[in-house]
């Protein structure tokens, strides 16, 4: 591998991960796909119908649509709400609680992420008592 301090990285070949929040994860940038040692980097897909489970994160969450719409869902009531369409951005913080809800029966949503922690599989901590202030998940 290229001295990381020295040398760009490409990453041209990213697996797939289908961590227990939901979603489907795919990593270019993490502690184990490049070393990295303070980014995590990806595309996410919630597939038509789909949402993830109520969690929340040690760490910050920047999100980019790029197809698709996605309801979020946050706060320790879940009472903080809007619909994100394409081109649009959303932070989520550190240790709010959220739920995010792909409502088309159709098209699946893909958001690129970056977040500031670089562990290849997503920490989380998942809510179960929130889960009903959202829906009954698909």
């Amino acid at each position: 591998m290229a001295d990381r301090a020295r040398e760009c990285v490409l990453i041209t070949d990213c697996d797939l991960q289908e961590p227990p929040q939901g979603a489907a994860y795919s990593a270019a940038i993490s502690d184990q796909t490049v070393g990295s040692t303070g980014l995590w980097f990806g595309l996410v897909k919630i597939a038509p119908g789909h949402r993830t489970k109520a969690h929340t994160h040690p760490h910050e969450t920047g999100i980019y649509l790029v197809k698709g719409s996605l309801d979020l869902h946050s706060g320790d009531e879940m009472t903080g709400a809007f619909t994100m369409s394409e081109r649009d951005f959303a932070l989520i913080p550190q240790g709010v609680p959220h739920v995010a809800v792909n409502t088309s029966a159709e098209v699946p949503a893909f958001a690129v992420v970056a977040r500031s922690n670089p562990a290849h599989v997503e920490p989380a901590d998942l809510c179960p008592d929130l889960d009903a202030l959202v829906g009954k998940r698909s």
